[in-house]
């Protein structure tokens, strides 16, 4: 498919007269997927030249413009050759050949309810995701790119479309995430991200059948210095929407109270998160999904025993039922070693000033810790359990009372 062209006016013609002279010709060049790519070239002869700008040996346009910019770019037009043929009424000149390297482009990422191939039972949420990651992610040295909208926030520069089996665009109501900011910059280590949602009530007014939602990024008409331009469109997401079965098997309950306790923390609602979680344990007191949702609920609630309990629950459930699993899934082990890290006693530390021994320790907030101590190692009492706090740093100033003295933090 050859690239169409936008023209653009080149004031690099001569007046000198005779055949036409090639003075600068185009130059290699390269873009990323998304980007247009500018090629130019400066000419000399009797006017008026007629220039031929050609892809791979095809004509793209014919005028006098020594410019064009082409359409956004593609991963296959990585390797395209360009010419031009300089022509006037006293001969024809052609160009040396200019070759287009295409870098891999920005990734537009969607899903919907955090799949890309989602079956959606009307009256339940609708929750579409779209994230831009760096065309160099993990890469330290990568240049940071500039997403921004046009005078309003960066999301508007994505659009979302959505089509039926035959091609006809739809209507959904989306409602947008309240982001403000109008500009997001791409690292390689971090990226942006927008989220979308359709309420229960709105996905049972949506018609059964199947559909495609597409996000694209569009920021060519942005005029911020130094943001990136172009067009870049990501993999559909395919949606399948249908009436929801009378009687909900083990799967797709787990399904239905996890998503709905997703759409209750977008809306702000953690109790109701909670609830929908409660209400999934409740029916299968064994569901590892179930669990492990719950141990992130108790974490942010900061009731981090229940939360350390619920993954240690979830990973023996994990042993029960998959028993010849290599090993258990990696985000158990790592939610068990960081809340691990939480809940086991601190370690205690001192330092001696004029007869007073400071004591601190790092803990967490939300955590009840009482200081102890004795005289034996052997019989411990209260201390105290009101501390001095900064950040997650706890501290206890004592005067020494007695030749003797151990201190240890509980909870």
């Amino acid at each position: 498919m050859c690239l169409a062209a936008v023209i653009c006016e080149g004031a690099s013609v001569q007046a000198a007269d005779g055949p036409p002279v090639i003075l600068q010709q185009p130059v290699n060049l390269s873009a990323r997927q998304g980007e247009s790519a500018q090629l130019s070239l400066e000419a000399d002869g009797s006017i008026p030249l007629t220039i031929t700008w050609l892809r791979n040996g095809l004509p793209l346009a014919t005028g006098s413009n020594t410019a064009f910019s082409t359409a956004p770019l593609r991963s296959g037009d990585d390797g395209t050759v360009f010419s031009a043929i300089v022509s006037n009424t006293l001969g024809v000149v052609t160009t040396s050949n200019a070759f287009l390297t295409v870098d891999p482009g920005i990734a537009v990422a969607a899903s919907a309810n955090r799949t890309t191939q989602l079956l959606l039972y009307r009256g339940w949420p609708l929750v579409l995701e779209v994230a831009l990651i760096h065309p160099d992610a993990f890469d330290s040295n990568a240049a940071p790119i500039l997403i921004s909208g046009t005078n309003s926030p960066w999301f508007n520069a994505l659009q979302i479309d959505v089509r039926d089996a035959n091609d006809q665009p739809q209507s959904w109501p989306f409602h947008p995430a309240p982001i403000t900011n109008e500009v997001v910059q791409l690292n390689s280590d971090s990226g942006g991200g927008m989220l979308w949602w359709l309420t229960p009530a709105e996905t049972t007014q949506l018609p059964a059948g199947t559909f495609a939602i597409t996000a694209t990024l569009n920021t060519t008409n942005v005029t911020r210095p130094g943001a990136w331009k172009g067009v870049l469109a990501g993999v559909p997401v395919s949606v399948v929407i249908t009436n929801e079965p009378a009687i909900l098997d083990r799967a797709q309950t787990e399904q239905k109270g996890r998503l709905f306790a997703d759409y209750a923390l977008l809306k702000g609602d953690r109790a109701q998160a909670q609830r929908q979680i409660d209400a999934l344990l409740a029916a299968y007191p064994t569901n590892i999904g179930g669990l492990t949702y719950n141990a992130y609920l108790k974490q942010a609630a900061g009731l981090f025993d229940d939360a350390f309990q619920n993954v240690q629950l979830a990973l023996d459930q994990v042993a029960l039922q998959s028993p010849d699993a290599p090993e258990p899934p990696s985000e158990l082990l790592l939610k068990e070693a960081e809340l691990e890290q939480i809940v086991a006693p601190p370690t205690l530390e001192h330092a001696l000033i004029n007869e007073h021994v400071v004591l601190n320790w790092s803990g967490y907030p939300g955590l009840n810790y009482r200081l102890e101590t004795s005289s034996d190692l052997s019989g411990w009492s209260l201390l105290t359990t009101n501390f001095t706090t900064v950040s997650n740093r706890f501290s206890f100033t004592v005067d020494l009372t007695r030749d003797r003295q151990f201190f240890r933090v509980a909870r």
